[in-house]
């Protein structure tokens, strides 16, 4: 069977995906595991599906970037891209909404696969007090020790923003 676009636009237009139809239906079943998946190219939006699927099926129309009341999506190389840098990610998942092709769907996890690094000049890391990255993070994602949960992190950018030392970056994830 020929897997072209009108296949994953089928496929992605179903508001429930199942395991059992994500394994067999867009991976081949036992034909690939997870370990030969695409990985990211860019920082895709949250809710976005896997890579694979979303440079096969988006097509650049720039819905999702106008849909987004915080100028966080842009297209690069006509793909949509998240870029976190004056602002944080609120999930409000209005790209969703505007999105034709369901790449961008509600079914797919809110998480933008970034997760914070910390760098030497943080103030608490050379002995100063300061929480504003831990108050920050809705998903307490960070320590006191300025340990990174990634389990619970889901990558909104809220404690680089939240950062007045400039200390934190958004790495993606391996």
């Amino acid at each position: 069977m020929m897997k072209d676009e009108r296949y994953y636009q089928a496929y992605l237009s179903h508001q429930h995906i199942s395991r059992r139809g994500l394994f067999r239906g867009v991976l081949g079943g036992s034909q690939k595991t997870l370990s030969t998946e695409q990985k990211r190219t860019a920082t895709r939006p949250p809710f976005a599906c896997s890579e694979h699927l979303f440079t096969a099926v988006c097509n650049g129309c720039a819905e999702c970037v106008s849909a987004c009341p915080n100028g966080l999506i842009s297209l690069q190389g006509g793909l949509a891209t998240l870029e976190i840098d004056y602002l944080a990610c609120d999930f409000c998942g209005l790209c969703t909404k505007a999105c034709p092709k369901d790449v961008l769907n509600l079914a797919f996890k809110a998480d933008t696969h970034l997760r914070p690094e910390i760098a030497a000049h943080c103030v608490q890391k050379k002995g100063q007090p300061c929480q504003s990255c831990q108050q920050a993070c809705p998903q307490k994602a960070i320590s006191a020790q300025l340990d990174i949960d990634t389990e619970k992190c889901n990558g909104c950018g809220e404690c680089k923003i939240a950062c007045y030392m400039a200390a934190i970056g958004l790495n993606a994830m391996n």
